[in-house]
Parts: C-alpha cells; sequence; structure tokens
C-alpha cells in the first residue's frame, strides 16, 4: 500500500508471502528459547510451540510475539493455556487485531497494559 501510494510509481510494489511452518518455528523458537538454557519440560514445550506457530498463520510479528512473551513462561500450563485460547477462535469481525497479538497483550504485566491504554486514547493518525 505505501509503495502504491508514492507519487510516480517510483517504487516498485513488491508483496510479501507469509513465512512457511518452518521459518515461522525459527522466527518463534529464537524468541522463546534462550540459546544456552535446557529443561527438562523443553521438548514438551517446543512441541506446543509448534501448534502455536501454525496458529501464527505464517506472521512473523505473532511468532515473534508469542516466542518472546513465552519466553518468561517455562510451565506446560502457561504454553497450553496460549494454545488452547478462545482468542484464537473469535470471528475477525469481532477481532481487529491479530489474535497472537491480542494474547500477548493480556500477558502484560499491568503497568505496560496501562501505557497501551494511554497511548489508545490517541486519535489515529494524531
Amino acid at each position: 500500500n505505501v509503495a502504491a501510494a508514492v507519487p510516480f510509481h517510483t517504487v516498485e510494489v513488491y508483496h510479501l508471502n507469509k513465512l512457511s511452518n518452518e521459518d515461522c518455528w525459527s522466527v518463534f523458537a529464537n524468541h522463546a528459547f534462550p540459546l544456552s538454557e535446557s529443561s527438562e519440560t523443553r521438548g514438551t514445550l517446543e512441541k506446543i510451540g509448534k501448534q502455536i506457530v501454525k496458529k501464527c498463520n505464517g506472521l512473523p510479528l505473532a511468532a515473534q510475539s508469542l516466542g518472546g512473551m513465552l519466553r518468561r513462561k517455562q510451565t506446560i500450563r502457561d504454553w497450553n493455556n496460549v494454545l488452547q485460547s478462545d482468542i484464537w477462535e473469535l470471528p475477525e469481525s469481532q477481532c481487529k487485531i491479530i489474535p497472537a497479538l491480542r494474547i500477548s497483550y493480556n500477558y502484560l504485566p499491568p503497568h505496560l497494559k496501562r501505557c497501551f491504554v494511554y497511548c489508545s486514547l490517541y486519535p489515529k493518525d494524531y
């Protein structure tokens, strides 16, 4: 959309495709698992993580956000809560935000949620 809006179309429009599940997993795993850390539950977390990545629908921002959020959550229960969240099932007409981003917002600490609420007071493009 930005390239199409540039006067005289001096920039060629390049349509980006969604990531493959493998590439999306790579983005997610790089954010979810510290490099040097391994735990006895990591294998189970990876299985759950791959199911979460499928729900990210190839969107790198969704994979990065959830991976970063789950990095701080190291219990199987927490990861299953994300996987089985009802937010994934909300129809697009009811939820205009990517489900993964809405889930990551729900897990923010209260002081950061207040920051988002404050920013939402400004009109669009203000």
